[in-house]
């Protein structure tokens, strides 16, 4: 599928700075958005910002005002703002030009691949997080160490989300520090600017099974980042009856952890299912792509994910688990990662099933054969539905996300 955000005669993004070079766009970019950056700086009552670099091109945007409700409007605005001296299409997401994208993560594990959110499901995924975060009043009412815990949470699910083209990390970086202003406090991403990228990156990977090891390093850089802001009004929103904390993530949310579960679980069982089948990892030169599993899981569930509830999307998950677990050369490891995938997939299962009857009352769904029948763990129930039409295989590289 071809980059629309590419001008194929240069290979580089179109742009309005007439980069005539990938070193020299990035270098405009950084110096005209980062100027940007400073002026919602300032909006927080950081830095002030240098002197204006007037726009190359088009109208002098507004800085967004702090929202009421963090939505994917806000979203677009912000990355418009930071980004339109730069690139025509600031403020479109990928899903508004069908671009999917991902990257190795070599800065965490080697052989894994950074995935993001399906583009044709961004607008939704950013409405649930917004939803989920406004019922918590945007934070307010924390103390700090609750509103480090909690803004961690929802930057990672914004960066796995992963709007744009590019630009996220900044764009993340103003939604934020405008986030902790109206929740009473100042985030200064300069001070742990180093960091940025590895602590959201180990989000994405998730390594662990837990969610919340996994957002270790981004509440560290949180933490470090966070302090009081002074003054009565700042004071009035941390207070405790400004508090709206939940119990459990909205149902739409809980389907979007189960899927991302899902697919990390599906990295390391789709590694060893390439290991047994002799499927490829890495291309003609050396560079790593994802395993037939992770390709599978990325085309045909993340794009879809009531495919869930069908039988034939359930036998293609358990195709790579048989294969890996009936092996002859066992690792010490297949266990784990088959017992992680296998939970991940009954989670995940379990979601939209729940889903399905309470849109459908009355409807059953018949339970069939375990995925892990044959080591004996928890089984799962898998239900009957109409068969699924096998997904199109998508390119096995694309280029990079920022």
């Amino acid at each position: 599928m071809p980059d629309l955000f590419t001008n194929p005669a240069d290979g580089l993004l179109y742009n309005n700075v007439r980069a005539t070079s990938e070193t020299q766009l990035d270098r405009l970019e950084a110096d005209l958005s980062i100027m940007r950056l400073m002026f919602v700086r300032a909006q927080v009552g950081l830095a002030a910002p240098r002197q204006p670099v007037a726009p190359m091109v088009g109208p002098a945007y507004a800085i967004p005002p702090i929202p009421l409700t963090f939505d994917e409007q806000h979203l677009r605005a912000m990355h418009r703002y930071l980004f339109h001296d730069v690139y025509p299409w600031a403020g479109e997401t990928r899903q508004d030009r069908g671009f999917q994208g991902y990257k190795p993560a070599m800065n965490i594990q080697a052989d894994h691949m950074m995935t993001y959110a399906n583009h044709r499901r961004i607008g939704c995924d950013v409405g649930a997080i917004s939803a989920q975060l406004h019922a918590e009043n945007n934070l307010k009412g924390l103390s700090k160490s609750q509103f480090v815990e909690r803004a961690a949470y929802y930057l990672d699910h914004l960066n796995h989300v992963h709007a744009f083209r590019e630009g996220n990390g900044r764009t993340m970086q103003a939604v934020l520090m405008q986030l902790g202003h109206q929740a009473g406090y100042r985030l200064d991403f300069q001070k742990v600017y180093k960091e940025f990228n590895l602590a959201r990156d180990t989000g994405i990977v998730g390594i662990s099974t837990s969610v919340h090891e996994n957002q270790t390093r981004l509440r560290y850089l949180l933490d470090a980042a966070t302090i009081e802001l002074p003054g009565a009004a700042a004071k009035a929103a941390r207070h405790p009856s400004q508090a709206r904390p939940l119990s459990a993530p909205t149902l739409e949310v809980a389907q979007l952890e189960a899927l991302r579960e899902l697919k990390a679980s599906s990295q390391r069982v789709g590694i060893r299912h390439a290991q047994e089948t002799g499927a490829p990892l890495k291309d003609a030169n050396g560079a790593v792509i994802m395993s037939p599993l992770l390709t599978y899981v990325q085309a045909a569930v993340m794009a879809r994910p009531p495919a869930l509830t069908e039988q034939a999307t359930l036998d293609e998950l358990q195709k790579p688990y048989v294969v890996v677990a009936a092996s002859p050369a066992a690792q010490l490891s297949d266990k784990a990662i088959l017992l992680r995938y296998s939970q991940a997939v009954g989670q995940a299962v379990q979601a939209f099933r729940t889903q399905l009857t309470q849109q459908q009352p009355g409807v059953t769904v018949q339970q069939g054969m375990p995925l892990n029948e044959l080591k004996g763990e928890d089984a799962l129930p898998t239900p009957s539905t109409p068969k699924l039409q096998k997904a199109p295989e998508p390119k096995r590289r694309g280029p990079k996300l920022g």
